[in-house]
């Protein structure tokens, strides 16, 4: 019988062409133009290297990849939310807030008590239902364009 419980796990070097198809389709799914998707499609591409220096999970269906976060470190505090994906089949399921919730956990766990989340626009709604507050809007790597920045403060445990 399939394991239709959604499981999270560290993502594994090898994975690293299938992560950064689902980005990109991930990302595609708010029709963003070609050449803007060109940009994007350079940002969310993960080499095997990447997996193994940063920390990178996925959320499997019966061992299938239907999404995936990245952490990157900024200081000994802070931390980044870099990457939130989930498969576009996949909307609407709660993989998306499964994974936000592990990796606070992930967080906590580690020490940091400041979180970082540069979003993408369409996505500013998720991050604000899950109680990141908005602190400003940023430069996109997309001339003229800006984009929201969260951050949320952690009690430490």
């Amino acid at each position: 019988m399939p394991d239709v419980v959604p499981r999270i796990r560290r993502a594994q070097p090898q994975e690293c062409t299938t992560i950064s198809a689902l980005g990109i389709r991930s990302k595609a799914f708010w029709n963003y133009s070609p050449q803007m998707m060109a940009t994007f499609r350079s940002e969310l591409t993960l080499l095997a290297e990447d997996i193994q220096k940063r920390r990178v999970y996925v959320i499997t269906i019966d061992k299938t990849i239907v999404g995936y976060y990245s952490l990157r470190e900024i200081d000994l505090k802070a931390i980044e939310l870099e990457h939130l994906f989930v498969d576009p089949d996949c909307l609407k399921r709660g993989f998306g807030s499964q994974m936000f919730h592990h990796a606070m956990d992930v967080i906590k766990s580690e020490g940091f008590t400041r979180l970082v989340i540069q979003s993408d626009p369409n996505a500013s709604g998720f991050y604000e239902k899950l109680g990141v507050p908005l602190v400003k809007r940023i430069p996109s790597s997309i001339p003229g364009r800006s984009i929201p920045c969260f951050e949320k403060i952690l009690q430490a445990d």
